[in-house]
Formats: C-alpha cells, sequence, structure tokens
C-alpha cells in the first residue's frame, strides 16, 4: 500500500510539472544572416530586347532592417559589364522564422555596354526564400527599373522597314535577377 501510494505521489508531481500539453511554446528565434553571397542571372530588357547578364554579389546586414551589398555581372549577349554597390531595406527582417523576405533595393553601378559607359540608378523590389526552414541556401528574385543618364547606353541595332538599318536609344531598363544565395 505505501508503494501504491508513493507511486500516486510521483505520477501527480510529473504530470504538474511536466507541461506537455502547452501549446504556446515559443521557437528560439535566430537572427537573420549576418553575410550573404550568391551567383545570379539578370535579364535587362530595353529598346525592344533582351540582354542576358550573369554576376556575382554579396551583401552584409547592418541590422534587421538594413543591407549593404556590392555586385559585379558580365554582359553575355554583347561586350560589357556592370559593377556597382546597393542597399535593401528589408521591413521585417525575418529570414529564417518565416523561410520568406521582402526587400526594397536601391543601387548605383557602373555600366558598359560596347564602346558607352555609364553610371546606373536602380530601383526595385525582391524577395529572399528558403526552401525549407533553417536551409543553408536560398533563392532571390528581384525586380528593378534602371536609369542611365547617358541614353546611348542602352541602344540595339534593328532593320527597319525597307531594309533600313536604325538604331533604338533608351535610357532605361527593365531587369529581372534570379539567383541563389548562401550564407
Amino acid at each position: 500500500m505505501p508503494f501504491k501510494f508513493l507511486a500516486a505521489i510521483l505520477f501527480f508531481f510529473s504530470i504538474s510539472y511536466a507541461d506537455f500539453l502547452a501549446l504556446n511554446i515559443v521557437e528560439k528565434e535566430e537572427p537573420p544572416p549576418s553575410f550573404v553571397y550568391g551567383a545570379s542571372y539578370i535579364g535587362r530588357i530595353f529598346a525592344g530586347g533582351i540582354d542576358n547578364f550573369g554576376g556575382l554579389n554579396a551583401h552584409l546586414r547592418l541590422n534587421k532592417n538594413w543591407a549593404v551589398g556590392a555586385k559585379t555581372e558580365m554582359n553575355f549577349s554583347r561586350n560589357g559589364f556592370a559593377a556597382g554597390a546597393f542597399g535593401h531595406y528589408l521591413p521585417l527582417g525575418e529570414l529564417i522564422k518565416e523561410s520568406a523576405e521582402n526587400f526594397a533595393h536601391f543601387g548605383i553601378d557602373y555600366i558598359k555596354i560596347g564602346d558607352e559607359s555609364s553610371p546606373l540608378f536602380s530601383i526595385g523590389y525582391g524577395r529572399d526564400m528558403l526552401p525549407w526552414k533553417k536551409s543553408p541556401f536560398g533563392f532571390r528574385v528581384l525586380g528593378k527599373l534602371e536609369y542611365a543618364p547617358f541614353k546611348r547606353i542602352f541602344s540595339r541595332e534593328s532593320e527597319g522597314i525597307f531594309g533600313i538599318n536604325m538604331v533604338k536609344l533608351a535610357n532605361t531598363s527593365f531587369a529581372i535577377e534570379i539567383g541563389a544565395f548562401s550564407y
């Protein structure tokens, strides 16, 4: 009898301290990665065509909501390259917790296509995504509008009506960036 009584007391103590039905368990919040690097494909659409760029980038997170970085790109469609710096504003700053994070992009680059070169200002909106929770790599999609103050930087030759060669000039482009990153 004393053994059953002792077992019952231990049973009630273990239930009262176990808290195994608690639904408010909070997962440990991990900070977002501080240094991220990756590779990407950039398609620049301008003057009725598309140029294909490939590039490398890296960014350093200053705090939960701001990151700065640098990038280099090589033009595979024509002779050219782009290099520059950018800033990202991350409103939520919870890539690890949510497995996705939206950001606003602001950038300034130096671009050279053929014999022409110009500074290039960009503004856009993107999203970083992890394939699963706590993944060591992720994917990035970014759409941005770019402006080059010198109007001959974005040009495309085409054969117009009656076989006359025409040159279309543009100083704006729309770029779509798709890439992978790791941290």
